[in-house]
């Protein structure tokens, strides 16, 4: 369950912030939620929270099923999309990623921070590597992803830290890195290679490699990564092959964004 926003001064309005806890619950479990388990999410009362519902009913953000289930209506897509498009980085990055996708013949993403979570900004996919299909918006955590270890490991130190205090080191699969020692570790090699690995650790089946989009102080803003089935690629072959190329792009990206005086837009 997610924790209410603390109280930020007079000017800060609570019941906005438990309404848009409610969004945050539908799109975090992927499927029709009771009146009762928004109420939980949103840490109010049943009645509160209907009142909550229906003004996002009215408004056309969510809807009521016939089993009496509240969930997400397309519009409440068009939000995050019309920001996403509106940030002149997003052609940037894919100019170079789909240049990248083409030279190895794989699907490529590039990831933001989003609280203790990346979110995908961009994705190039060649063929469908998980038992979920990732869009853009998709969210996963930074612990046992790729792009997620190269955005810690080059994050600003007080943001990295907030996170780290926040992690909540669930095994995803029995490579899942479940503690906070081995995964500063993990950060530190991601430190000296330039570059993360994730080698089965969010899904079985499945490797990737992520280079950190840095700003002109060194800190990433974003991340950028080459994921690959386990039966087309080894972990030294990931190494070997692909590491080159996702370090080189990432550093292309990061030059072409700070010659256009970018970085500064996206450091938060």
């Amino acid at each position: 369950m997610q924790e209410l926003i603390p109280q930020r001064g007079r000017s800060f309005v609570r019941s906005l912030e438990r309404g848009l806890l409610v969004l945050q619950a539908l799109a975090k479990e992927s499927r029709p939620l009771t009146l009762s388990e928004i109420a939980r999410y949103a840490h109010t009362n049943n009645a509160t929270a209907s009142r909550f519902c229906y003004t996002l009913s009215q408004l056309g953000f969510i809807q009521r099923d016939p089993h009496k289930c509240y969930h997400l209506t397309p519009r409440v897509l068009s939000l995050g999309y019309a920001a996403i498009r509106g940030l002149r980085w997003r052609e940037i990055a894919y100019f170079y990623l789909n240049a990248l996708s083409k030279e190895v013949g794989e699907t490529v993403n590039l990831a933001v921070l989003d609280g203790y979570e990346i979110m995908y900004v961009v994705r190039i996919k060649t063929e469908r590597l998980l038992p979920y299909d990732l869009q853009i918006g998709s969210k996963l955590p930074v612990h046992c992803t790729s792009m997620g270890k190269a955005l810690m490991a080059f994050v600003s130190p007080k943001r990295g830290r907030s996170i780290l205090n926040r992690l909540d080191f669930r095994p995803l699969t029995h490579r899942t890195i479940t503690g906070i020692e081995d995964y500063l570790k993990e950060l530190e090699v991601v430190r000296e290679k330039g570059y993360a690995i994730n080698d089965e650790e969010q899904s079985v089946g499945v490797r990737s490699i992520a280079a950190p989009v840095r700003d002109a102080e060194g800190c990433a803003i974003a991340a950028i990564n080459i994921a690959v089935p386990t039966k087309r690629y080894s972990r030294q072959e990931v190494e070997d092959n692909l590491a080159p190329q996702i370090v080189e792009t990432a550093g292309l990206i990061s030059k072409a964004l700070a010659e256009m005086e970018w970085c500064g837009e996206t450091s938060e």
